[in-house]
């Protein structure tokens, strides 16, 4: 580091730091991902206890509720990707849902390491430039 320049540092921490707002940006976004799942894990226990023809509230985003009846407690939809929606039993529903929360809970601790790193080389740099900057 004593052979870089202070403009060098300067640029280096000035892209790391971009880095690090991304990387946050991504933390963040697992972690709604994260409650998204733990919801849905919960909506799907809970269906358990319903009995068919009751009347439920369904959230349709942003605390906006329908009531709906039940029709059927032994089958969900699930979303796969594309546009694509299967009927899931309780327990098949749950064991997508783990796998995805599986997935994401590991995406979120490789997407903290990544964090930690960028921030531990932003330290370093700034003890660089400081150190560039009281030599002249």
């Amino acid at each position: 580091m004593a052979s870089e320049s202070k403009e060098e540092l300067t640029a280096e921490y000035a892209a790391l730091g971009q880095l690090a707002e991304e990387l946050r940006r991504r933390i963040d976004l697992l972690n709604v991902s994260l409650n998204e799942l733990t919801a849905a894990k919960s909506a799907v226990d809970e269906l358990a206890n319903v009995k068919e023809g009751e009347e439920v509230l369904v959230p349709v985003g942003a605390g906006v509720y329908i009531k709906a009846n039940v029709s059927n407690t032994k089958i969900v939809l699930v979303a796969i990707g594309a546009n694509i929606i299967v009927e899931r039993s309780l327990d098949e529903a749950k064991k997508y849902l783990d796998h995805r929360e599986q997935k994401v809970r590991d995406a979120l601790q490789k997407t903290l390491n990544d964090y930690q790193t960028v921030v531990s080389r932003m330290r370093e740099l700034e003890r660089g430039i400081r150190a560039v900057t009281s030599r002249g």
